[in-house]
């Protein structure tokens, strides 16, 4: 059974927690939005913001008000690698590689970076508003941004969607998460009794229309009526359910909440729901040959036949997740959660000095940039590469617990299970607290040379 794609856990309701603490949480993640807003314009990148940030910047007058997670951020397709080097500036860090290094934009809907050291931001860059691989081709490319409105914050400014294509995002959203979470609801039935009297139903319905959106808009509606009652003007309800809605629609609707869970089902699904053969093809393909980047995270060890080894862990991926034993064996290491610079790679078990500690390809690269070691190819020249898979997290230590050397990170004395992996940037002296605040902060270039 083939892995796929990252897959975002379900979703659940932000836990319980007090006014100052979401209100503080709220604050730091517009501020950043600001930042962020401020960096896009001088660039002259649009940038559009979605869901919660979009809700707090028009819908609600308190930080407290509406939860946030994440940011919801999206770009135009001409615009990925310069907002990607727009983020790094800022001390982005880009979520763990997709399957390929062009499985984003092409056919998956967002990347994910993290902003911040201690306490991160997670941020979602989109491409295109929703998840199911269908709304690809049927969505067209310029939908939100063709009536998009500028709103101001502080010295910077964002585009959210029109008042119709925000009550058609935020419906659509809701409906491909099954209508499992109530402020999502709440946020739908304020914005239409807010806005009733600017909405412009016909121009909302021939969107929907247009969209093929029908589906997702009914279900969005129907869960806001079980919690609050009918919202929405009666005769627009009928004119939704006139409108056709295929086989491909229900399944493609029905599979989208079940995603997380079953990703096997979720690409047999989008190879059936989604239009196009060249384009269903293309996204197979990706799938059943992920580039050596994405395999080194699978299996770690290297020798001839590595990269099979690598295919067959992945095809076994559900089951070998069940047996611990096997897990440990194959991996070294693990990214998550880091509690002084947000995160971070991590011993999964006890490692000696001198041991290898994982292997990493790497892409040659022409520019300075962050993630880059230096190494000596066969003529004696040196050659910049990129450091791609787990190792692209590895934080910064004066008194690192290992080192790159070529393409292998080896451990400089023991390293115990649970521990961090640091090594050291190259670049200057510090004490770890000013290594910390300037280098960890800014992302700076970890280096080696190959002896």
């Amino acid at each position: 059974m083939p892995m796929t794609e990252t897959q975002p856990p379900p979703e659940v309701d932000a836990p319980k927690a007090s006014a100052p603490v979401l209100t503080m949480r709220s604050l730091r993640m517009m501020h950043l939005l600001e930042r962020i807003a401020a960096r896009f314009n001088k660039a002259g990148v649009p940038l559009m913001v979605l869901k919660g940030g979009a809700l707090n910047l028009t819908l609600y007058d308190r930080p407290d008000a509406r939860p946030m997670a994440d940011l919801d951020l999206m770009i135009r397709p001409e615009d990925v690698d310069q907002a990607f080097a727009l983020l790094e500036e800022l001390g982005g860090l880009r979520g763990e590689a997709l399957v390929r290094e062009d499985f984003f934009p092409r056919f998956h809907y967002e990347v994910e970076y993290a902003v911040g050291t201690i306490y991160p931001v997670k941020i979602d860059l989109h491409i295109r508003p929703f998840r199911p691989l269908r709304y690809a081709q049927s969505v067209p490319t310029n939908a939100l941004w063709a009536r998009a409105e500028t709103v101001s914050m502080g010295r910077a400014s964002v585009l959210i969607p029109s008042t119709e294509d925000m009550l058609l995002h935020l419906t659509v959203h809701a409906a491909i998460h099954g209508c499992a979470r109530r402020m999502w609801l709440e946020d739908i039935k304020l914005w239409i009794e807010t806005r009733k009297e600017r909405i412009d139903w016909n121009e909302f319905l021939a969107t929907v229309e247009q969209c093929r959106l029908a589906l997702p808009v009914r279900q969005g509606l129907a869960g806001i009526e079980r919690e609050f009652g009918t919202v929405c003007p009666q005769h627009i309800t009928q004119r939704l359910l006139q409108m056709r809605v295929g086989w491909r629609d229900r399944l493609a609707l029905w599979q989208a909440p079940r995603d997380a869970g079953h990703p096997a089902a979720h690409v047999v699904v989008n190879a059936l729901c989604t239009p196009g053969l060249r384009f269903t093809f293309g996204y197979l393909r990706a799938l059943l040959f992920p580039d050596k980047a994405h395999m080194a995270d699978w299996y770690s060890r290297r020798h001839w036949g590595w990269l099979p080894c690598a295919h067959l862990l992945r095809w076994l991926g559900p089951i070998v997740s069940r047996l611990p034993r096997v897990r440990w064996l194959i991996s070294k290491t693990e990214v998550r959660p880091s509690p002084v610079h947000g995160i971070g790679v991590f011993a999964t078990r006890d490692i000696g000095r001198g041991e290898v500690v994982a292997r990493y390809h790497g892409k040659n690269v022409e520019h300075d940039g962050i993630y880059v070691v230096w190494r000596m190819d066969a003529s004696g020249h040196k050659q910049r590469y990129e450091i791609t898979g787990k190792l692209k997290f590895l934080n910064h230590s004066c008194r690192p617990n290992a080192q790159l050397s070529g393409f292998a990170l080896l451990a400089s004395r023991p390293i115990r299970a649970g521990e961090e992996i640091t090594i050291k940037y190259e670049g200057a002296t510090c004490t770890c607290r000013e290594q910390h605040q300037e280098h960890v902060v800014d992302r700076p270039i970890p280096s080696a040379l190959a002896g």
